[in-house]
């Protein structure tokens, strides 16, 4: 049965950083950052700089690959933010629909202590800078993930990629 991995986190929270050490060739990743990325570097440009013309092609993109994906049974990472339970709700609804396992990996909102780990990570990130007011709401609207979504498996991660807790359906049931 093909896996879909939902990541769930803030930005610059080691998301992207852990796909790059559990991908394996035949997954794959679901990223509009990757896309937009690419262009800017194509472009000779920053992230921010592409980000308002290109983020619509940037999911489109991303959603005729997924597509691909879904009809080839390949494993699905899926590299975004998701911080609300409808979005993810919607990704989960997709998936099992078609006949996915549908896991979770979630970082852990930064602690107080690792807010200036945060920050020095927000800001070395050239030309991809996320205003303060955005990033308070992103951190306003962040809600953890809960076995009640219809996740099979939840990961829960630090902002240094150190996994704290793991729930599976089985355990969940229980």
């Amino acid at each position: 049965m093909p896996k879909c991995t939902v990541m769930v986190g803030l930005p610059a929270m080691g998301k992207s950083t852990l796909i790059k050490k559990i991908r394996t060739d035949d997954t794959w990743i679901y990223s509009t950052d990757m896309f937009l990325d690419s262009v800017a570097e194509d472009q000779g440009l920053t992230y921010a700089d592409v980000f308002t013309s290109y983020i619509d092609e940037a999911t489109k993109f991303n959603e005729t690959k997924v597509k691909s994906a879904m009809e080839f049974g390949k494993d699905i990472l899926w590299d975004q933010t998701n911080l609300g339970a409808g979005k993810r709700r919607k990704i989960i609804n997709r998936m099992t629909k078609a006949g996915y396992t549908v896991e979770c990996i979630c970082f852990l909102p930064p602690q107080q202590d690792d807010r200036e780990e945060w920050n020095r990570r927000l800001d070395g990130r050239p030309g991809k800078v996320i205003p303060y007011k955005v990033l308070m709401s992103m951190s306003e609207s962040y809600v953890l993930p809960t076995e009640e979504e219809g996740f099979s498996k939840i990961e829960f991660y630090d902002m240094y990629g150190t996994l704290h807790k793991t729930h599976t359906q089985t355990e969940m049931e229980n």
